[in-house]
């Protein structure tokens, strides 16, 4: 377990991690350190990319891979 202290848009934050999880998601947490307007919202845009991506496939999977 991991406990992390990061400042986002001004705001403090301390939380804990799974080590797993952390190696998993430190790239984005150093992105949100000093996000950009643009930076935060690609970088929204790429997670729900990804999410739908994978909800797309886990249905065509459950279709029998129409």
């Amino acid at each position: 377990m991991k406990k992390i202290s990061l400042k986002v848009m001004g705001e403090k934050f301390e939380i804990n991690l799974e080590d797993e999880f952390f190696e998993y998601v430190k790239e984005d947490l150093l992105r949100l350190q000093n996000p950009t307007p643009k930076e935060l919202l690609f970088l929204i845009l790429e997670k729900d990319k990804k999410e739908y991506e994978l909800l797309k496939k886990i249905e065509n999977f459950g279709r029998g891979g129409e």
